[in-house]
C-alpha cells in the first residue's frame, strides 16, 4: 500500500505540473537515464563516451564532423561536448528533484524556480557523476585489456572485433552482468547522493557518504522501488516492442539489406513519416519515464529514515 501511494502521489506531482515535460525532454536529448546514469562505464564503451555518456546521436554528428584519422582531436571534442551536455543534463535533473521537494511543502513552483536549482546543484552534481564514472571507466577498460590480452595473445584488434572475441568465448555475458550488478549498487548510492546535493545541500563528497548511508539503512525499499521500475519497464517495452516491431519490419529489412552492418539506422528509420512519429512517441515516452522515476525516488527519499 505504501508503494501504491508512492506511485499515486508522484502522479499526482506531475499531472498538476506538466512544464516538467521541459526537464524530461532536456534530460533525455542531453543522455541522461531515466534511472541513474551509468550506462557508458559499465557497456565497455569506448573511453571518451564512457567518461560522458553523449547520446548516440550526438556521438555520430562529432564522427561526422571530425575526421576518423584525427583520434586525440576526436576524443577531445567528444570530452567537451559531453560536459557540457552532462553540465545541463544534470541542471534538468536537480531541477525536478528540487521542484518535487517545493510541491510536496505546498510551495508554488515554476520553470523559472527549476532553473534556478539546476543552476545552482549542476556543478556538484557533475563531480558526483565523474567520481564514480572515472574509476568505473578505468576498471572497465582495464578488465577488458588484460581479458583480451589473455585471449588474443599479441593480436590487436578493433573495439567490435575484440568484443566480438570475448563473446565467443562467452566471457562478454558475463562481465556485462557484473556491470550490471556494480550499476545497480552505483545506481542506488547515486540516487541518495543526488538528493543529498540537492535537497540537504550537501557537498560532493559528503552526499557520496551520505547516499552510501541511506542505501544501507533502506535496502528493502531500494529494491523494491526499483523493483516496481524493472517490472514496470519491461510490460511496457512488451506492449510498445512488438506492434513497433510489426510496423517497421518492412523497412527494418529494406534498410539491413542496403546498409552496413553496425551502422546507426536512427536517422534513417527517422527519414520516413512512420519513423519519424514513432520517434516522437518514444522521446515522450522516454521523458516521461525520466520525469516520473524522479519524482518517485525523491518521495521515497523523503521516507527514508
Amino acid at each position: 500500500m505504501e508503494y501504491i501511494l508512492l506511485l499515486q502521489r508522484a502522479w499526482q506531482i506531475f499531472v498538476r505540473n506538466k512544464f516538467l515535460w521541459v526537464f524530461g525532454f532536456v534530460a533525455v536529448l542531453t543522455g541522461q537515464d531515466a534511472l541513474w546514469n551509468m550506462r557508458g562505464a559499465l557497456r565497455l564503451q569506448p573511453l571518451t563516451e564512457a567518461l560522458v555518456n553523449l547520446p548516440l546521436s550526438t556521438a555520430n554528428v562529432l564522427r561526422a564532423l571530425v575526421p576518423v584519422e584525427a583520434g586525440a582531436l576526436l576524443g577531445v571534442v567528444m570530452i567537451i561536448v559531453g560536459l557540457i551536455m552532462l553540465a545541463i543534463g544534470c541542471a534538468a535533473n536537480a531541477a525536478v528533484i528540487g521542484l518535487t521537494q517545493a510541491a510536496e511543502r505546498g510551495e508554488a513552483i515554476t520553470i523559472r524556480s527549476g532553473a534556478q536549482l539546476g543552476l545552482k546543484f549542476f556543478r556538484p552534481l557533475i563531480g558526483l557523476r565523474l567520481i564514480f564514472h572515472i574509476p568505473a571507466t578505468i576498471l572497465s577498460i582495464a578488465t577488458f585489456l588484460v581479458l583480451s590480452r589473455v585471449i588474443l595473445g599479441p593480436m590487436v584488434l578493433g573495439y567490435s572485433e575484440t568484443l566480438l572475441a570475448l563473446q565467443a568465448v562467452g566471457l562478454l555475458p558475463i562481465l556485462l552482468i557484473i556491470g550490471l550488478i556494480f550499476g545497480l549498487l552505483i545506481g542506488a548510492i547515486g540516487i541518495g547522493a543526488d538528493r543529498g546535493i540537492v535537497l540537504e545541500g550537501l557537498g560532493v563528497f559528503a552526499a557520496l557518504t551520505f547516499g552510501w548511508q541511506k542505501f544501507r539503512q533502506n535496502p528493502g525499499k531500494y529494491v523494491s522501488v526499483t523493483g516496481i521500475f524493472v517490472s514496470t519497464g519491461l510490460l511496457i517495452v512488451l506492449l510498445i516492442a512488438c506492434p513497433l516491431a510489426m510496423l517497421l519490419s518492412e523497412r527494418l529489412a529494406e534498410l539491413a539489406r542496403l546498409v552496413p552492418v553496425g551502422a546507426d539506422l536512427t536517422p534513417l528509420l527517422l527519414s520516413s513519416p512512420l519513423g519519424l512519429v514513432t520517434g516522437a512517441v518514444l522521446l515522450a515516452l522516454y521523458a516521461f519515464a525520466t520525469i516520473y522515476t524522479t519524482i518517485v525516488w525523491t518521495l521515497a527519499y523523503r521516507s527514508f529514515r
